[in-house]
């Protein structure tokens, strides 16, 4: 072939030089001759049997010849593949849906914040499982006198519990203190080690992440249990939980709701603390397997203080609703038997709007989960169906307004382009109970409203 293509001059020649080039990744080590290639130049001749005199051989078929570069390196052999046990262990937790046991921490001496009115709510069960958590060795502040020591009973590291209604806790953090650990260089670790207690179907994760905290490191507990101030034999409190029975799963184990869940940094320390504290008071805990706390992911415990929102906004709305037409007071539980319908289908339109804003998706069955705690679970069935005021609205209705509706509103605005409500039920319900009637006005009406009030916007 060679000699064929001499007629043709150098360039076939180069082009062939080429392709033996292109071969020399083939694997091939058996000892060669350069004779029967007469036409390669002598230094390709001398580089190819230098270095691979012994790079060559025929294929299977005993056909032709290939050519390879030799390895620079001799070949690696693999005996034993290296394996984490405790790697292995953690995905088959998160399988079942269990979280790693590796980070957890016992309970230990621990600081807690209080606010400076001691009693807000005396009558409150969560308040009063609060009063009795702090022990001997552990170290209690305020607002007013916020200090964090360095350590407490030589530990350097502790858990930080803000023991207040989650109302509170967005003046805690706005305190003078606080920003002054937030706005350190480098930021305060101490911010890490604060646990915030959930519960009364609060949200509070916008005032969370504006200062830099709330994170899936955050200790984050959601409270569904406290204690009744009423002695009972020789002890001095009785348990109270939210807890319930919604029948028996396909696999014959009883579906609960509303128990107590906890993640985060500090997740072992809080459950240690929370079930002491129970046992104490109660005498409950006899049993062998007795827990009130269970341990969850961070997606898992955001989605409920998701779930247990949309049911606090759920009933106080429609139940605001209610009452202003029968001049009546209703409690969750007359809401939730009474006006099934009408719940379930603000419950959806919540979720909805929840999981195309935030991308947070409810678990199967939570309508059911919703009504069977307002309709029995012992901390939610008694408790008033009324929009709440102040803090309180903004944590719960007033945060599917501003975060959702006038949101959307505000995009509107900006490009120019008519946008629907994504909360209508919603937003109407609010219009009827006497909030946010103007902006209300502006989605019901956005070609008579908005334009008169702002001319550039093409509705």
């Amino acid at each position: 072939n060679c000699q064929k293509a001499a007629p043709y001059g150098g360039k076939m020649q180069q082009i062939f030089n080429l392709a033996l080039l292109s071969l020399a990744s083939l694997p091939i080590s058996t000892s060669f001759s350069l004779s029967h290639l007469p036409s390669l130049s002598t230094s390709l001749r001398k580089n190819l049997c230098r270095r691979g005199a012994s790079t060559a051989s025929r294929t299977r078929s005993g056909c032709r010849t290939f050519l390879c570069r030799p390895s620079l390196r001799p070949t690696t052999q693999l005996y034993n593949v290296w394996s984490n046990e405790q790697a292995v262990q953690d995905y088959r937790d998160f399988l079942d849906n269990k979280p790693s046991t590796t980070d957890w921490k016992p309970d230990q001496p621990s600081c807690f914040v209080f606010p400076d009115d001691v009693s807000p709510s005396p009558s409150s069960p969560y308040s009063e499982l609060m009063k009795v958590l702090p022990g001997s060795d552990d170290h209690t502040t305020t607002f007013s006198d916020l200090n964090f020591p360095d350590s407490i009973s030589g530990h350097d590291s502790y858990p930080i519990y803000i023991c207040c209604h989650p109302d509170s806790v967005p003046f805690l953090l706005e305190s003078e203190a606080c920003q002054k650990m937030r706005k350190s260089y480098p930021p305060s670790p101490r911010l890490e080690d604060f646990v915030f207690l959930h519960y009364d179907g609060r949200l509070i994760e916008s005032s969370l992440r504006k200062n830099n905290v709330g994170g899936s490191d955050q200790t984050t507990c959601l409270l569904n249990l406290g204690l009744d101030p009423t002695p009972r034999g020789l002890h001095s409190h009785k348990l109270v939980s939210s807890e319930i029975t919604t029948g028996v799963d396909s696999y014959g184990l009883k579906k609960k709701v509303g128990r107590t869940i906890v993640c985060g940094k500090w997740a072992g320390s809080v459950k240690g603390r929370v079930e002491k504290a129970v046992k104490e008071c109660t005498g409950e805990g006899e049993g062998e397997n007795w827990e009130v706390v269970d341990l969850g992911f961070y997606r898992d415990v955001r989605r409920l203080i998701f779930e247990y929102c949309i049911a606090a906004s759920t009933f106080n709305l429609v139940g605001s609703v209610h009452s202003k037409t029968s001049k009546e007071a209703l409690e969750y539980s007359d809401v939730a038997l009474g006006y099934t319908d009408e719940c379930v289908e603000m419950v959806q339109e919540l979720s909805s709007c929840l999981r195309g804003g935030l991308a947070v998706t409810m678990m199967f069955g939570f309508e059911d989960r919703i009504m069977n705690l307002g309709e029995s679970a012992p901390l939610w069935k008694s408790r008033p169906a009324a929009v709440a005021e102040a803090e309180g609205f903004d944590n719960t209705n007033g945060w599917w307004f501003t975060e959702m509706t006038c949101a959307t509103f505000e995009k509107a605005k900006a490009a120019n382009v008519p946008l629907p409500d994504p909360l209508p039920m919603h937003t109407e319900y609010l219009g009827f109970v006497g909030k946010n009637v103007e902006v209300v006005a502006d989605f019901q009406k956005p070609a008579e409203n908005a334009a008169v009030k702002d001319p550039s916007v093409p509705w």
